[in-house]
């Protein structure tokens, strides 16, 4: 019989449990708003209240929307009020009275497509997410890269513009603050010159403006979109090929809300990034994930760590 494995991802709207076997099969699934405005404490223990749905299971983990120190350390998570410098491992382990892995979501998720996705074909390769933000994760030599500290993967705080738009980590011209998806809903409002004049923009009042609706402006022929969905395009592929100088991946693997919009958004990428590799021009595949593959991430990091510690 495989081992049963209850997994949390919490974010910044809610935190999502599953209930899974070592196979990938989801058994059971809820769902609840994150409390985010009420301290570390007050979320572990919300944690520990959604556990309680749960039974039969062997494994416990939680991925967090911040970086996380080796020692389980949360040095900040700005989408969360009082998050600064906690040790969420030592609280976790208090709360359930038994180990819980924990690690940042996004590593988690690099995980996830090495064990349950294309990436179990890879040694090598790089993950990156797209959403609210940006992040990623690193394999090499099939083993997760997590740094000195713990915080490999902030893929997305990657200087790609000199004295560009002030990221949330404070510097300026990251790829979070150019090309995630707050950024594109971003670069519209503050353009709202250029939105008067674009029918299809115009029709949609601002404090609802999504990601999704720029694409679809592109989509309709709407050239404003279409100057907005270009530039996120110059600049992740711009990132895209700085990480493959450094890394020279076996793959790149991408995941995340902003890759949901057709495969013409991707295809774009693509054929940008290898001509921003000038003579080091080389093929490196580049594959969307699966939305289970990110559902799975919390069970993958179990199974990841439950292997590391069985080999050591």
């Amino acid at each position: 019989m495989s081992t049963r494995y209850l997994g949390f991802d919490v974010g910044g709207t809610k935190i999502t449990g599953i209930l899974s076997d070592s196979n990938g099969k989801i058994f059971k699934r809820k769902q609840v708003k994150t409390r985010k405005f009420l301290g570390p404490d007050a979320l572990v223990d919300q944690i520990y209240t959604l556990s309680e749905q749960f039974d039969g299971y062997e494994e416990i983990s939680v991925i967090f929307p911040a970086p996380i120190s080796l020692d389980g350390r949360v040095l900040s998570a700005p989408n969360l009020r009082g998050w600064r410098n906690v040790n969420l491992k030592r609280k976790l382990t208090e709360k359930f009275g038994r180990e819980v892995y924990l690690d940042n979501d996004a590593t988690a998720q690099a995980i996830s497509v090495k064990i349950f996705d294309k990436g179990k074909s890879y040694s090598n390769f790089i993950y990156v997410v797209n959403g609210t933000g940006i992040g990623g994760g690193i394999f090499i030599n099939n083993k997760i890269y997590r740094g000195h500290n713990g915080y490999a993967g902030e893929l997305g705080h990657m200087v790609v513009l000199a004295n560009g738009p002030v990221c949330g980590c404070g510097r300026r011209g990251c790829i979070e603050a150019l090309a995630s998806g707050s950024a594109i809903t971003r670069r519209v409002i503050e353009n709202i010159k250029e939105v008067r004049n674009s029918t299809f923009l115009s029709s949609i009042p601002m404090n609802r403006l999504t990601t999704e609706d720029i694409f679809s402006g592109k989509k309709l022929g709407d050239p404003f979109s279409t100057l907005i969905i270009d530039e996120a395009v110059y600049y992740f592929s711009l990132f895209l090929s700085n990480i493959i100088n450094i890394f020279d991946p076996e793959a790149i693997f991408l995941g995340g809300g902003v890759f949901k919009n057709g495969n013409e958004f991707i295809n774009d990428i693509k054929q940008a990034s290898f001509h921003d590799m000038g003579i080091y021009q080389r093929k490196v595949p580049i594959y969307k994930i699966n939305d289970k593959t990110i559902d799975l991430a919390p069970v993958a990091l179990a199974i990841y760590e439950k292997e590391e510690q069985n080999s050591n």
